[in-house]
């Protein structure tokens, strides 16, 4: 009989561990699946701005180097021609 309840009590020991991790493993799979969507928003956003810097910086390097092409006398110029 001892035997027999130190084997249900086991068990049911067992069960219940189980059943707290399946528990804890779908609660926290959850919320964690909403922050990794956020910090993928987030990332993303931050890549565009970051290629919108990039684009507007080559802007303004172009327009700088077009400033001082013009700059330069055009007799100047043929000496740096490829």
């Amino acid at each position: 009989m001892k035997r027999l309840l130190k084997t249900i009590g086991t068990s049911l020991l067992a069960i219940s561990l189980m059943a707290v991790g399946l528990a804890g493993f779908l609660f926290f799979t959850s919320p964690g699946q909403s922050s990794l969507t956020q910090l993928s928003l987030a990332a993303i956003d931050i890549e565009q701005q970051i290629e919108q810097v990039d684009a507007t910086w080559d802007q303004w390097e172009d327009r700088l180097e077009r400033q001082v092409e013009s700059a330069i006398p055009e007799d100047v110029r043929l000496f740096f021609a490829d």
